[in-house]
């Protein structure tokens, strides 16, 4: 086993507490008000041109104790679909993060199967490279 500095790899790009020269900690938080039987999106995140973001994790809540559903989309695909009831969280960390490039789109969506209007608070963390 090797001992001394972690060189920079796939494998611990999430484990990184400190962003490198051309990264930085992404967070993007999101809260939807949403009918009974709709859908939303709580965050649509666009990458910037001569960036690309590593998702690392996802949490996500709302008071319903009913269970509801919700997604993470990669430009309209989903990529994680997820039932819960009042919290969920999802580390993509244990798998390696997953890649969004340069203009890709996420999405978290939230589908209420409560019968009364609900909020719904979505958190999305990861690292964000600028391509140099």
């Amino acid at each position: 086993m090797a001992k001394g500095r972690r060189d920079y790899t796939w494998g611990v790009l999430q484990d990184s507490i400190l962003p490198g020269r051309y990264s930085t900690n992404f967070l993007e938080l999101g809260l939807a008000s949403v009918s009974p039987g709709v859908g939303a999106n709580a965050i649509t995140y666009v990458v910037p041109p001569g960036y690309k973001l590593f998702l690392t994790g996802v949490f996500l809540s709302t008071p319903s104790p009913c269970i509801n559903s919700s997604y993470v989309k990669k430009n309209g695909f989903i990529v994680v679909t997820s039932y819960f009831s009042v919290s969920y969280t999802f580390d993509f960390g244990s798998q390696g993060s997953y890649v969004y490039n340069e203009g890709e789109e996420l999405q978290i969506q939230f589908n209420n199967n409560d019968n009364v209007q609900q909020l719904f608070y979505a958190q999305v963390i990861g690292v964000l490279e600028e391509l140099v």
